[in-house]
């Protein structure tokens, strides 16, 4: 082979070489090319897995977020909810009055027998009085320490086991400044005054007092409501005589004493309550001389008025004050306990009453208000006894009550026949269920202490007389 066939073999050699060399280098590269572009393919949908894992995220946390602003709304809102309730609830008072607590001889014997225990009085009631913010019951009769001397009427003297018995019954208030608080003369307050303080200082008692620096009225804290609570007698039993050095152990009515202490409550709260022994037991409207007295208490603010002692239940009435106030008076609510006989003496009343209190000015005002009958029931020997709402009484209780007879055999006595308003002959002239009925309907809301009825008896007759002349 000659050089120049040899030469030109190398450079062909060469040549193939370099286009192998020229054709790797383009695969490297168009490998390279197709890995960068995995690459960046890879990249892209990972940039977009991760921006779409971002984005999830972000959807997510702004889900929580608004899951936990929506959450935290309506906690806030229930919060706000729950506190405007509660405020609500705390400027709105419920409460309760029932009347004269008269232990007669009757009630001694039944509670004696049950081992001095007194709850089956008040057990068919109690809830009604557990439930009110305040309960007041009027306590007619003083107590003494010793079973041996306790006694019914005249010169009462009841066991302090009564007293344990309005407690267990929920009663928050006890006013004691009667007619008969004197019958055991001052031992009979002093332990009045002393059982409540030792047993339960929690409740209040007003009217009388062991202490001559006592004050004449009882702040009482309830809640929103800051509460005055003031009890005076306008008599006392004729049997007995107060000394003058014991004048102070009751609060007896004057318009001296009734302006000073009033006058002092006021500054001290925002509700004033009175609570007044008197008035007559001849009608079911208020006398002329009760009517003066509420009318002036009322005129010094009096917020309430129960009034006590008749023994027979009278109406209400919501009276406006010369300062455009109110003042709402129930003028008896008879009998709560007693061992009466009579159809009147055995139907009481509950005053029920709702009061708010307007949060940003404080004003007080009365809600709604309505007078619950209730009826002292017993049979013949006390072995069942116990006070009942009317609406809770049945005529099977009515035809077991011990005063059932009595009526009944003076009516056949008397021989006279009775007609009812249709002209049927009416046979519940004694102690029934419809006597009873018909005698708290006639028991309603007053206007200037009478009846709707006498006010358009009073302006027809006003009418005839302006006619005549």
């Amino acid at each position: 082979m000659s050089d120049q066939h040899r030469r030109r073999r190398r450079e062909e050699e060469e040549r193939q070489r370099e286009l192998e060399r020229r054709r790797r280098i383009a695969r490297q590269r168009k490998r390279r090319r197709q890995v960068m572009r995995r690459r960046l393919i890879l990249a892209s949908v990972g940039l977009v897995l991760l921006l779409a894992a971002i984005i999830a995220g972000v959807v997510t946390i702004r889900g929580k977020i608004a899951e936990k602003k929506a959450q935290e709304a309506k906690e806030k809102k229930q919060q706000e909810e729950e506190a405007t309730r509660l405020e609500e609830e705390n400027n709105t008072l419920h409460m309760v009055a029932v009347g004269d607590n008269m232990i007669h001889d009757a009630i001694i014997q039944a509670g004696k027998k049950n081992d001095w225990n007194f709850d089956f009085l008040y057990e068919n009631i109690k809830k009604d009085i557990e439930n009110a913010d305040v309960a007041f019951v009027n306590q007619e009769t003083p107590f003494v320490k010793s079973h041996s001397a306790v006694a019914g009427y005249p010169d009462f003297a009841t066991p302090t086991e009564v007293g344990d018995a309005l407690a267990a019954a929920g009663f928050d208030v006890v006013t004691h400044a009667t007619e008969h608080i004197f019958d055991q003369g001052s031992d009979g307050i002093i332990n009045s005054v002393s059982f409540w303080k030792k047993n339960y200082p929690e409740i209040t008692r007003l009217g009388i007092h062991s202490d001559e620096e006592e004050k004449n009225y009882e702040i009482r804290n309830v809640k929103n409501f800051k509460i005055a609570l003031l009890n005076y007698s306008t008599l006392l039993s004729e049997n007995h005589k107060i000394e003058k050095d014991e004048t102070y152990m009751i609060n007896l009515y004057s318009e001296k004493n009734v302006k000073a202490d009033l006058e002092a409550a006021k500054e001290e709260a925002d509700l004033t309550i009175v609570t007044l022994h008197g008035g007559k037991s001849d009608s079911a409207e208020p006398d002329e001389k009760l009517l003066d007295r509420v009318s002036f208490l009322s005129e010094q603010g009096a917020d309430i008025i129960l009034c006590s002692h008749p023994h027979i239940l009278k109406g209400y009435e919501l009276l406006t004050r010369e300062d455009k106030g109110k003042t709402l008076v129930y003028y008896s609510l008879g009998n709560f306990a007693s061992g009466q006989t009579a159809l009147e003496n055995l139907l009481g009343g509950m005053a029920d009453i709702t009061i708010k209190k307007n949060a940003d000015s404080g004003k007080i005002s009365i809600e709604d208000y309505s007078l619950v009958p209730l009826v002292m029931h017993y049979n013949s020997d006390f072995s069942e006894a116990g006070i009942y709402k009317l609406s809770d009484y049945s005529e099977e209780l009515a035809s077991e009550h011990a005063s059932r007879k009595q009526n009944t055999s003076e009516e056949e006595e008397d021989g006279d026949d009775q007609e009812s308003d249709d002209g049927e002959e009416d046979t519940d002239t004694g102690f029934s269920l419809r006597a009873l009925e018909k005698a708290a309907d006639a028991i309603g809301e007053l206007k200037d202490g009478k009846t709707q009825e006498d006010d358009t008896e009073d302006k027809e007759s006003a009418d005839e007389d302006s006619e005549n002349n």
